[in-house]
Order: structure tokens, then C-alpha cells, then sequence
């Protein structure tokens, strides 16, 4: 039975701001239901629709899913948490092509190094993602498959807090990779040497995986031309290119240390 530390009746902030501290300090786990409003209701001596507002609220923030019918549960921390909140920056700041690729180049070359040094090397999705990619007929298929992929590898990783940072600019990622593919030369250049990045991967060459990453992704730099220095918003729509937020699929949604 849950029981309240908080005075009763309590106000709805204080009841906010409880609920919100025990999930962060992990009184239930990803997955866990949490009380029944009418559990709660009792716990904080207040009535069903201020308890309905504070769980509302906690959705709006990422903390819990609400299922009908079936309760209230504790949501994973998913790798797309940031990424609302750093477009709306992105856009309003400009980011360009440039300081997309130098940021990625920072993080995936340290991902693929780490993973590649991993004793067991969780290559299986990797391979996968690679094979998606490889089926993929048109440039919205080929821009989110190879985000996918990308993400896998930073998964790979297994370090959470480069899958957030990853997570956070994926729908900056996802426009570049528009832009990439939308173009025929740097499609045919880049794409080839995924495989030898998953090849380098496997057999745990992590500094091998960390040059040819660094060297696939720099491609942009070279023959992104004049989109280089432009913001990758103007760059995809001057393109007559849909940038709309990706998903994140099921096998790499969730953060796990």
C-alpha cells in the first residue's frame, strides 16, 4: 500500500512533486504500475480529479504512461527524451550542416570505439539495421533506416549518456541524412563504407571503426558545397524534403546502463 510522507490533504503541487522525487529515486522501476487513483486519492486526502491533473501532469514530462483500463505505469527513459526540446533550439539557433557533422563526429567515432572494445560486441542489430538500410528504395526510406543504424551503433555503445546525446539531435540527424541521400554522389561515396564500419566493429578493430566513421561521416564536409553553412532546416525544405520527427524504433528507444 502506498503511503504519503506529505500532510493531508496535500496541494497538488506538493503531490506533483512527490510522485515525481519517487521516480527518480527509483520507488518503482521502469514498467512498475504505480497506486490506483483511488490509492492515491486516500494517500493525499484529496479528490480524484486533482490526482487525475497530477498524473496528467507526469505524462506531459515523460515519468509515466497511462493505459485505459489498466492503470498508470513508470516509462523508461527513452533516448528521444531531449530531442523535443533541443529542435526547438536547434531551429531558433540556426544549427547548420558543419556543426552537425563535427558534433557527430565527436560522439560516434568515441560510440563505435567503445563499442568495438566491448568483449562481447552486440553486433546482431547492428548487422540488422545495416540490412534495412541496404533495402531501402527512396530517400525517406534511406534517411531513417540509416538514423537507425547510426543508432544502433551508439546503442552498441553501451553508454547511456552518449544514447541520450544521440537521441537529443536525431531529428537534426534525420534532416541531414535527407540531405545526404537526396544527393547521388555523396549516397555513393558514403553508403559502402557502412559495411566496413560493421566489419571493423565485429572484430573488435576499434580504432579501425573509429577512422572509417570519422571518414564516412566527414564526407559532408566535402560535398555538402554551399548547404554546408546554411541551417539544415532551410537546407532540407529548399530540397522539397519532409524533415518530420523520427521515431525511435522499439530496439533502441530505451536507455539502460
Amino acid at each position: 500500500m502506498f503511503i504519503s510522507e506529505l500532510a493531508v490533504p496535500a496541494r497538488k503541487n506538493d503531490i506533483s512533486n512527490d510522485l515525481e522525487h519517487r521516480i527518480m529515486q527509483a520507488a518503482w522501476s521502469p514498467g512498475d504500475q504505480l497506486p490506483s487513483e483511488r490509492q492515491f486519492c486516500i494517500a493525499y486526502g484529496v479528490s480524484r480529479p486533482v490526482i487525475r491533473e497530477v498524473l496528467t501532469g507526469l505524462v506531459e514530462r515523460g515519468f509515466i504512461d497511462i493505459h485505459p483500463g489498466r492503470g498508470s505505469f513508470v516509462r523508461a527513459v527513452a533516448v528521444d527524451d531531449l530531442s523535443s526540446v533541443l529542435t526547438r533550439a536547434a531551429t531558433r539557433a540556426g544549427i547548420t550542416a558543419r556543426d552537425l557533422v563535427i558534433a557527430r563526429v565527436a560522439l560516434e567515432c568515441a560510440a563505435v570505439e567503445l563499442a568495438a572494445r566491448r568483449t562481447e560486441r552486440p553486433t546482431s542489430l547492428v548487422r540488422e539495421k545495416l540490412a534495412t538500410h541496404t533495402r531501402a528504395v527512396n530517400v525517406s526510406e534511406m534517411a531513417q533506416t540509416d538514423l537507425e543504424f547510426h543508432e544502433s551503433i551508439v546503442a552498441a555503445s553501451g553508454n547511456p549518456v552518449l544514447m541520450l546525446m544521440f537521441g537529443a539531435i536525431r531529428s537534426q540527424v534525420h534532416a541531414l541524412m535527407l540531405r545526404s541521400h537526396s544527393d547521388p554522389t555523396v549516397h555513393s561515396l558514403g553508403d559502402p563504407i557502412h559495411q566496413h564500419i560493421v566489419d571493423a566493429l565485429a572484430d573488435g578493430r576499434a580504432d579501425e571503426a573509429r577512422s572509417l566513421m570519422k571518414e564516412h561521416l566527414e564526407l559532408a564536409l566535402e560535398l555538402f558545397g554551399p548547404d554546408l553553412d546554411q541551417p539544415i532546416s532551410d537546407v532540407v525544405e529548399a530540397r522539397g524534403l519532409k524533415s518530420a520527427a523520427p521515431l525511435s524504433t522499439a530496439a533502441t528507444k530505451n536507455v539502460s546502463a
